[in-house]
């Protein structure tokens, strides 16, 4: 048997103090590191995306300032095709966009178009006809779609 005094030296088990928010586990630094990597990726690469179809924008902005009229002119489907050069320069630089022109430019825009059945022919002709068999809304929803469907 314990002796009595031995057992009055004894007391009641205590549990530590809780632990305080500060310094957080291992676990959470990482975590926290994981998610502020993740988030960098994500700003740098919206960002660079930004900047790369920033020439999608802008020429997205001047076809929709570009009125079409009722009875357009050669000089109307010219400025059309000039934008979609303007556009294809800065897509395709390696390709040399400007120095195509007639049946070759409209090659390029059926090949990068994505729809090599639309009536690209008929709107690079435009620029050289008195009158065009190509409305002016589908010249201009043409240029549109051609703009859109590039992968910038």
């Amino acid at each position: 048997m314990i002796p009595d005094d031995v057992l009055e030296q004894l007391r009641d088990i205590q549990a530590p103090p809780p632990a305080g928010f500060w310094p957080p586990a291992p676990g959470w630094w990482i975590l926290a590191a994981l998610i502020l990597v993740t988030l960098t990726v994500a700003v740098v690469l919206g960002w660079r995306r930004h900047r790369r179809q920033a020439p999608k924008r802008a020429a997205l902005a001047r076809l929709a300032r570009y009125t079409v009229p009722s009875q357009p002119g050669p000089d109307w489907y010219a400025g059309l095709n000039r934008l979609l050069k303007e556009a294809a320069l800065a897509r395709y630089p390696g390709d040399r966009p400007a120095a195509l022109s007639g049946e070759q430019w409209g090659r390029f825009l059926a090949r990068t178009s994505g729809d090599p059945g639309r009536p690209w022919q008929q709107l690079v002709d435009a620029s050289y006809r008195p009158r065009s068999e190509l409305p002016p809304t589908e010249a201009w929803q043409l240029a549109e779609h051609w703009i859109r469907r590039q992968p910038w």
